[in-house]
């Protein structure tokens, strides 16, 4: 037997073998980063969170770096389709979210108009509050008057 090193097949185009896993090391994502970018797309903290709130990826196992991977693409194409639908809804979805403002307008409406009234109510509580308070003390002179009154002819009977 030969103590001589193997010696593998050439390289391609040129490069080593090894500078060409180094790049492609370099451009894939470590799976923390594809758990961040995942998770932060899809607003929620973790993998059940994730499974449960997402049907397309109920299905994944992510143990696996290549599961992540389909899950960023996923939710990014999902991403880029709700952009495209927002920025140009059907016009069923037009119709729909022009009554939901017309709805929340009078509702609105709805809401200052009650708070108006509640201020007037509040208002003619306290008018009506003072005016008894008037009242009160105008028939305390009445009853006052009476009972001076009824002393008197006391007196002039008794004379």
């Amino acid at each position: 037997m030969s103590t001589m090193a193997r010696r593998s097949s050439p390289p391609a185009n040129g490069a080593k073998p090894a500078a060409k896993a180094r790049r492609k090391r370099q451009k894939d994502p470590s799976l923390a980063d594809l758990k961040r970018q995942v998770l932060g797309l899809a607003k929620v903290s973790g993998t059940r969170e994730l499974k449960r709130t997402n049907v397309d990826l109920s299905h994944l196992d992510f143990r696996l770096k290549a599961s992540w991977r389909s899950a960023l693409e996923v939710l990014q194409q999902a991403e880029e389709a709700m952009a495209d639908w927002d920025s140009n809804p059907s016009e069923e979805y037009k119709t729909l979210f022009a009554e939901i403002d017309q709805a929340a307008a009078a509702y609105s409406a709805s809401i200052e108009r009650g708070f108006k009234l509640s201020d007037q109510l509040l208002r003619a509580a306290d008018d009506l509050e003072a005016f008894a308070g008037e009242l009160q003390t105008e028939a305390e002179e009445l009853k006052a008057i009476e009972q001076v009154s009824r002393r008197q002819r006391r007196v002039r009977s008794l004379n």
